[in-house]
């Protein structure tokens, strides 16, 4: 209910995707521990599963919808990442489906500059990293005119189980 902070983006998607991503990532809680007497910074979500899902954010929304756009909002427990336009495809099938693509043409040149591969993979990275993370499994819905996905964060009592 309460916004500590609110920024819109004025670069193009190209251009301004490091930034974007740096932004987001100043933003997400983390926490040191110490192990062997060495400080090391602990990620509360891993990089390249809220990378992917920021990219399909921008990639996959649906620009015949005004008045809206891509939005990521970072709680406590999770971070959510909402693109407007319902998916092409049911959420329940991301993983196994056959990739198919809103914006083919914006998707190539995302692929051009190193953003995304275009080969329909973006969902199971994010899957394999929140597993190897010992996360609880993300979630992806559809509410009315809009994709969202939800990474969850383990609760603050969790102990991460080392192999």
């Amino acid at each position: 209910m309460e916004t500590d902070r609110d920024r819109t983006g004025d670069m193009g998607y190209a251009t301004g995707f490091k930034g974007l991503m740096e932004y987001i990532d100043a933003l997400l809680p983390s926490h040191e521990i110490i192990e062997g007497g060495i400080r090391n910074t602990v990620r509360m979500f891993p990089d390249l599963a809220v990378r992917e899902l920021v990219a399909n954010a921008l990639i996959h929304q649906d620009f015949s919808i005004t008045g809206t756009g891509p939005k990521v909002e970072i709680f406590d427990d999770r971070i959510e990442m909402t693109n407007p336009g319902e998916p092409l495809i049911s959420t329940d099938r991301f993983v196994d489906a056959p990739p198919q693509s809103r914006n083919e043409s914006l998707a190539s040149l995302m692929r051009q500059f190193g953003i995304c591969e275009e080969q329909g993979s973006g969902i199971d990275k994010v899957v394999s990293e929140v597993e190897h993370a010992q996360l609880p499994a993300p979630l992806f819905d559809a509410p009315p005119g809009a994709t969202r996905a939800i990474l969850f964060s383990r609760p603050l009592n969790y102990e991460v189980q080392h192999p």
